[in-house]
């Protein structure tokens, strides 16, 4: 038995997951400017600009790429919003494709705090710390009277099915 996941499942997951939350977000409009105390976002947008911009930033980080400016990215509106999350995945899709065994182990600055991990760690945090989140998102929007019409489980998605 192989003891591992595929990072490429937790991608897919990942971008079912966020196209699904457009899906949501482009029927519920008004619920971006909801209050949301997660992450000290503010609002609900603010907090899922957190989750695609930290993904963005890791992304950038893995392929030796200058890190994004958080102020400079547009998020006024959905599309923009997403863009940064479609970035991001399409950063994390090509490190897959390129990566060699190799470079799994090649160590990287988080630079929000001093300390070294290895891009095979740092990948695995940018995959979970969206589920994190995305959990709290989800409770949130269910505590103002917005429930998804999806289970987010993993086990639920398509992914892995074989």
């Amino acid at each position: 038995m192989d003891d591992c996941i595929r990072f490429s499942d937790l991608l897919a997951y990942t971008e079912a997951e966020h196209a699904k939350w457009k899906q949501f977000f482009v029927l519920h409009s008004q619920a971006l400017d909801l209050p949301c105390d997660v992450a000290g976002s503010g609002t609900i947008r603010e907090l899922v600009f957190h989750i695609f911009a930290v993904n963005l930033n890791f992304a950038n980080m893995l392929l030796d790429l200058e890190r994004p400016d958080f102020k400079a990215l547009p998020r006024a509106t959905l599309d923009e919003l997403f863009a940064i999350d479609e970035d991001a995945s399409r950063k994390l899709r090509r490190l897959l494709q390129e990566a060699r065994p190799e470079d799994w182990a090649t160590k990287a600055s988080l630079g929000f705090i001093k300390k070294d991990v290895s891009k095979r760690k740092m990948l695995t945090q940018a995959l979970l710390h969206g589920v994190h989140h995305r959990a709290q998102l989800a409770t949130a929007l269910r505590q103002q009277g917005l429930k998804q019409d999806w289970i987010h489980d993993f086990v639920l998605s398509d992914v892995m099915e074989e």
